[in-house]
């Protein structure tokens, strides 16, 4: 083996120079017989030849054995780099880290857990339509018109994504759209809507998350104007159209803000229970303008009852069994009405036609016990 000079070395200082993460050198001992092999690694580790040390937070390690052929071979040594270990959620979360959510108020049944199996957080810039249609069920092609006489036309270009959360704009519609759906013929505002509708009702497209049982909650800001009418409902997945129940989650009145209507609906929606007993009263939540701020509403759905939720709070419960709760897939709409015909039943219409307000939707998840 032939001796390493200081010319040598010194090209090799010059090469891990030019390294953020590994150098190696070999250096041979004339008379000895021995070769030393040290490989460094670390944030600009260098070798320095003149005092043969090491520097820049390097890290060595050294082999020594005999020469023989005069070759020094030098192989790269690498580091395997740790696959992270996922970490619990904190105290009063569920699920595994990144993924951590809020467990829900709702307790779970006996020797079970819940977990979230539907999640959109509304993080992007446009609408995720592999979980969430911007039409209602009856879509063929359309859209979606309006609900109950009201005044407004569902349109995808109303669903608007910022900032973490969802716009639902309801916002005048010029030229107005005609039509016998809205009131007095004529659509003459134009809304936003999301639902885990299938996108279409004509061409065999599935529902995106048909569900049967669990907690659903949504955190939102409703707006406080009288004639805009906010709605968060579940119906069953029927292709028909036959909807034999119906879960109002919320139904509130701009005009009215401190009623939280909670209401279910069953055998064939000819009967009902309204949790609230008259106007002015949520149950057992406080009443109040909830609109002053974000507010997560919610519902817990069983196979035994359902159970309204405000803020964490439990506003009430109806107890039943399967002649009298639906066992079957449902869905979830979430959007506004523009002056229906609840609102113009009891005065609370438009003060002006020219008014923009918007539904804030920050999440909405589906939580299931396992």
């Amino acid at each position: 083996m032939s001796k390493i000079t200081t010319t040598h070395l010194t090209k090799l200082s010059r090469l891990s120079r030019r390294q953020s993460g590994l150098v190696i050198v070999a250096v041979a001992i004339i008379g000895t017989a021995a070769v030393v092999m040290t490989r460094a690694a670390g944030p600009l580790a260098m070798f320095e030849p003149e005092t043969g040390s090491l520097s820049g937070g390097a890290t060595t390690q050294s082999v020594t054995g005999a020469s023989g052929s005069g070759v020094v071979k030098f192989a790269a040594a690498t580091t395997p780099v740790p696959t992270p270990t996922p970490t619990a959620c904190a105290s009063g979360e569920i699920g595994t880290s990144p993924n951590c959510y809020p467990a829900p108020p709702a307790p779970a049944a006996s020797g079970k857990s819940w977990k979230v199996s539907y999640s959109e957080e509304f993080s992007g810039t446009t609408l995720d339509t592999t979980k969430l249609s911007p039409c209602f069920d009856w879509n063929y092609g359309d859209c979606t018109g309006t609900f109950n006489q009201g005044r407004e036309r569902y349109m995808p270009s109303q669903v608007r994504l910022s900032n973490g959360t969802a716009k639902l704009v309801a916002e005048p519609l010029s030229p107005p759209y005609a039509s016998t759906g809205c009131y007095q013929g004529s659509c003459n505002y134009k809304a936003g809507l999301v639902s885990t509708a299938r996108p279409r009702a004509d061409n065999g497209s599935p529902y995106l998350f048909p569900f049967t049982y669990g907690y659903v909650e949504s955190r939102m800001k409703y707006p406080a104007t009288s004639g805009f009418f906010t709605a968060f409902w579940m119906l069953p997945t029927d292709t028909s159209f036959s909807y034999r129940s119906e879960i109002d989650i919320v139904e509130i009145l701009g005009g009215d803000p401190d009623t939280i209507f909670m209401t279910y609906h069953y055998n064939d929606r000819g009967q009902s229970y309204a949790l609230n007993n008259g106007d002015n009263n949520n149950g057992a939540c406080a009443v109040k303008d909830y609109s002053t701020d974000f507010v997560r509403f919610g519902v817990d759905w069983q196979p035994t009852y359902i159970a309204w939720y405000i803020n964490g709070v439990k506003c009430g419960q109806f107890n039943g069994n399967s002649s009298t709760i639906e066992n079957g897939p449902m869905q979830i709409i979430l959007h506004m009405m523009v002056d229906n015909n609840w609102e113009r039943s009891w005065g609370l219409t438009l003060p002006s036609l020219d008014l923009t307000r918007q539904l804030e939707v920050d999440y909405l998840r589906i939580y299931q016990q396992q």
